[in-house]
């Protein structure tokens, strides 16, 4: 009698277990998420809640509308959705979707400038302290999600050391955060030139993916200027300067004409100046590119 109770009990235990894996292999069947996993999902929110109000606070304060900005936040979003459902293939999805963001990020002209140029004219240090939180919070829904994919998918016996790569990937993150922190912020911030550099005797002004690298720059009456732009981001140039987050386009007596200059990838020269005075060109795609040009 008790042989034949253990042995019921056992077929229940064992039809238990199997009716237990078999909704856990089912396509919407919902997994608790890892520690990683978590951690993923709290990346996507910050996130998400972070490019929100930095597209906002653009909008406010230039009247621009930054698209790169609102495409990433709608990543982190898409992002934060997914993980929350909790489904099996969720953070397989989201390993591929947190891929593409990350990257994104890193081949991104503005990010990699305001990385290797941290007290650089656009953004200055509060940019670069920005990319690179943005980063570290990519690097681990990305880790995460690929953790808890496994997770999902691996066999059981397998689940050994849950705890070895969260730790392995925080102290990763924690010790490039850190380190690029601690560098940018030590390294000696470039001073701001105005002279003026040459291209086999003309004047040179250099242009990064969001402005000009000098705010001014002066040349001798009757010299051209030559514009050197040092990534492939496009710039559209006309007369004129920006005035409270509003380019304001227009001639300038005396200057030559520029308007709607196409500057891509490509090396263009303006002039000659034939005039002595102060003149401006605007980039009207980048709030705040400007550059003041003396003729003397």
């Amino acid at each position: 009698m008790n042989k034949a109770t253990e042995e019921k009990k056992e077929s229940v235990i064992l039809n238990t277990t199997t009716d237990i894996k078999t909704t856990q292999q089912q396509l919407f069947a919902r997994q608790p998420l890892s520690l990683l996993g978590k951690i993923a999902l709290g990346a996507s929110i910050v996130g998400a809640f972070s490019g929100t109000g930095g597209v906002i606070g653009i909008r406010l304060g230039t009247g621009q509308l930054s698209l790169d900005l609102l495409t990433t936040t709608i990543f982190w979003l898409t992002s934060a959705l997914i993980l929350s459902t909790r489904f099996r293939w969720a953070p397989l999805l989201n390993s591929l979707i947190a891929g593409y963001l990350l990257f994104r990020i890193f081949t991104e002209p503005f990010v990699l400038e305001s990385l290797t140029n941290p007290y650089g004219p656009n953004g200055g240090i509060g940019k670069f302290i920005g990319m690179v939180f943005t980063s570290a919070f990519a690097i681990l829904v990305v880790g995460g999600s690929i953790e808890s994919t496994l997770k999902n998918y691996r066999p059981t016996s397998l689940r050994t050391l849950r705890w070895l790569p969260s730790v392995l990937l925080l102290t990763l993150v924690t010790g490039l955060v850190g380190g690029a922190l601690f560098i940018g912020i030590v390294s000696r911030p470039p001073s701001t030139s105005t002279g003026t550099s040459y291209t086999n005797g003309v004047p040179t002004v250099h242009v990064s993916a969001a402005g000009f690298l000098q705010p001014s720059v002066t040349i001798s009456k009757g010299s051209k200027l030559l514009l050197v732009n040092d990534t492939s981001i496009v710039h559209n140039l006309f007369n004129g300067t920006w005035q409270n987050g509003t380019p304001r386009i227009e001639p300038e007596p005396g200057a030559p004409a520029v308007s709607n200059l196409q500057l891509a990838g490509t090396n263009v020269t303006i002039g000659p100046f034939s005039v002595a005075g102060t003149f401006h060109l605007l980039c009207t795609l980048h709030p705040g590119m400007t550059i003041t040009i003396i003729v003397e």
